[in-house]
């Protein structure tokens, strides 16, 4: 670790310590989950039809009281506290000329519940700690500005998990939960692979030249700024040996052996994960001959893998499922939501997701 990162783990942690004792903030348009009356009390005796009308009136206008509950705690289903950030993972990109969303659908269908989401365009091409910085910054000058609240709910996919963790790691004040979605906590069989058989052959050039290229294409077409993209250092990265150095700078969450489950809140952050398998999932979807490949390829010791992640590098903090039968890219309802019809639709895990917070008050 350089001295300029571990001064910065230092000056956030005490900005932590100071700011741990002031009542966290939710966005401006949070609406707490509302109560149920109680209902009226029948104490009339039975001849008493004065008293009897007077019940049924009450008993009437509490079932509209009722009524009108639900179908507010309809409304604001997905309705969390914190705004949710949704921060895409390798190659990735917010949405493609309007058309093309790296979470098909689904900021539509949370806002469809009421809930603030935001889904911010970080570098395709490169580390976590360069990312989460660029993260961080957005939370910083967009998101907690523009909603008025203290903190936000990190959600993050692939790379995008590590990224979402290193903001909860230098800066868990503003940092409520981070959900880790097919994440890449423990690195990438894949990347292992393509460091043993592509770097330091001829291939690495014109592969890494064509991976820099690609981010460049996917930030101009998204009409976003365009990052420096270095593709070198996310294969590096995505290492199991640079996802563990990672993992032991930014411990908050870890599970308490490999595979295995790590602690729901830790360093004043809730921390979830869920995670899946499979890699043709759709005949209609062209990118699952892509993660066939790369998964026949990959080094997966003997685990499931979604093409591009083993399962057990997807656990983190509390893992709520990993056995969905999604490919990498189905996990985000990518493409156009060509993905398992015969399993749980991603859609639905993202608005679970949203009601677990909203009930955790978070």
């Amino acid at each position: 670790m350089t001295m300029q990162k571990t001064l910065l783990i230092f000056v956030s942690a005490l900005l932590f310590s100071l700011s741990s004792g002031v009542q966290a903030t939710p966005h401006s348009g949070y609406v707490a989950q509302a109560s149920y009356p109680s209902a009226p009390t029948n104490d009339c005796a039975w001849w008493n039809v004065v008293c009897q009308g007077a019940y049924t009136i009450n008993y009437a206008a509490y079932l509209l009281d009722v009524a009108a509950v639900d179908q507010q705690n309809y409304d604001n289903r997905y309705n969390t506290a914190y705004p949710i950030v949704l921060v895409h993972g390798v190659s990735g990109f917010d949405q493609i000329l309007g058309l093309v969303e790296y979470f098909q659908g689904i900021p539509a269908e949370l806002r469809g519940g009421n809930a603030v989401v935001y889904t911010p365009n970080v570098t395709a091409w490169e580390d976590a700690d360069v990312r989460g910085e660029q993260l961080l910054a957005y939370i910083q000058n967009t998101v907690l500005p523009e909603t008025g609240a203290s903190k936000v709910n990190l959600i993050g996919h692939s790379l995008g998990g590590p990224t979402a963790r290193y903001v909860s790691g230098v800066r868990p004040d503003l940092v409520a939960s981070v959900t880790t979605v097919n994440g890449a906590n423990y690195g990438s069989g894949f990347a292992d692979w393509g460091i043993d058989n592509l770097l330091g052959t001829p291939a690495e050039g014109p592969v890494l030249a064509l991976l820099n290229l690609s981010g460049d294409i996917l930030d101009a077409l998204s009409g976003n700024v365009e990052y420096d993209q270095d593709a070198l250092e996310t294969v590096l990265f995505l290492s199991s040996d640079r996802a563990n150095a990672f993992n032991d700078r930014f411990p908050a969450g870890k599970p308490t052996s490999y595979c295995g489950e790590g602690p729901s809140y830790d360093n004043g952050v809730h921390f979830f994960s869920w995670g899946s398998h499979g890699t043709v999932t759709n005949v209609l979807d062209v990118s699952d001959a892509l993660l066939a490949l790369t998964g026949a390829l990959g080094y997966w010791n003997g685990e499931q893998h979604d093409g591009l992640l083993q399962v057990c590098s997807m656990h983190w903090g509390d893992v709520i499922r990993d056995d969905y039968t999604m490919n990498h890219l189905d996990a985000t309802n990518m493409l156009f939501g060509l993905n398992n019809i015969l399993e749980t639709s991603p859609k639905t895990l993202f608005d679970n997701q949203a009601s677990r917070l909203r009930g955790m008050s978070l």
